[in-house]
């Protein structure tokens, strides 16, 4: 072989090492983030110790906040993680803008109106039916999204639009809601910022299998995202289906963001950033991007639950307004690069 041929082949190398590199420390620091998230917080938690509540449980009190708060802590933000980046790596793939979110869909709003008029004309008060309601509001806020958008031709900016009003009616909605009804605001008030406390494995029965079927369909479409960013009349020549496949992927992203929207109520900004993150380590071609938002996702999740533990010990701050106070800097970063965005 040539020294032109081996330099011509080199980068090629190079690139494909450097993504196996990365997917492999994003697996690892995925492990490393949670133990982390079993062994710190109010209470600093030795690892012998979380092993022990695991294989040989005696019903001690450190053990007890392991199994009780950590471990279902721990593992339900993983599951939040992995779906919400994912859905927004998928959300950005859809709508080829490099700054959209699962939000734009009014998965958010959805959900927090279908929680507000559960709490205030009927009364319900359990967390498992309110996550079932949650559910059920993003699941009909995407659907009118769609069709809305599918009545002005259906493009991904119709999408967009469609999806930026509907969550501004239901917004309104749901502060009016809140605002007549003293009750629904104290019982959204901790839903409404994002928090994984207090929630228990129990409900992965119902939303695991949810998130999990929305996993498998962003997966096996990604190869496709990847041909539909040449845009949809070289997608279709190249043998893509585009209505299909933009169907395929709302019904992803209703899965993953609006399961984990029910779990832990809106975390804002992660759908934006794990994909930036995704793509800043390893390019743009969707079958990397896809997986790896979705494990940096849980990586940000799980930290940003332990920080919000530890920030103001013994109180605590929902991992919704860490990700906030995260993705303010974050943005201004977005918006100050001389070069634009673009996937």
């Amino acid at each position: 072989m040539t020294t032109a041929a081996r330099t011509t082949r080199d980068p090629r190398r190079h690139s494909a090492a450097r993504i196996a590199l990365v997917v492999v420390l994003a697996f690892l620091a995925l492990a490393a983030a949670a133990v982390v998230g079993l062994a710190v917080g109010t209470k600093m938690i030795g690892l012998g110790t979380v092993v022990d509540a695991v294989t040989r449980f005696d019903g001690s009190d450190l053990q007890l906040v392991v199994r009780e708060s950590r471990i279902p802590r721990t593992v339900l933000g993983i599951v939040v993680g992995l779906a919400l980046g994912a859905a927004g790596a998928v959300m950005q793939a859809l709508t080829r803008n490099a700054l959209a979110d699962p939000g734009i869909l009014g998965v958010n709003a959805g959900a927090s109106v279908a929680v507000a008029l559960a709490v205030a004309a009927l009364g319900v008060s359990d967390f498992p039916h309110l996550m079932l309601f949650a559910l059920l509001g993003a699941l009909i806020a995407t659907i009118g999204v769609v069709l809305l958008g599918a009545a002005g031709g259906g493009s991904p900016v119709t999408l967009v639009l469609s999806g930026v009003a509907l969550a501004a009616v239901l917004g309104g909605i749901t502060t009016a809601l809140v605002l007549l009804n003293p009750t629904a605001f104290l019982q959204m008030r901790s839903w409404e910022s994002g928090a994984l406390a207090g929630r228990d494995l129990s409900l992965l029965a119902f939303a695991g299998p949810a998130i999990a079927l929305g996993l498998v369909i962003a997966l096996l479409m990604t190869r496709s995202l990847d041909v539909l960013a040449l845009g949809d009349d070289t997608a279709a020549a190249l043998g893509v289906k585009i209505g299909p496949l933009r169907t395929a992927a709302v019904v992803a992203i209703t899965l993953l963001a609006g399961t984990a929207t029910a779990l832990a109520g809106p975390v804002a900004f992660l759908g934006l950033a794990a994909p930036h993150i995704a793509r800043g380590f390893a390019g743009s071609s969707q079958k990397v991007v896809v997986p790896l938002a979705a494990v940096i996702g849980a990586i940000v999740v799980v930290l940003g639950d332990v920080v919000g533990r530890v920030i103001i010990a013994p109180q605590e701050v929902p991992v919704g307004i860490v990700m906030a106070f995260v993705a303010a800097p974050f943005l201004i970063v977005i918006g100050r690069r001389k070069k634009p965005v673009q996937l």
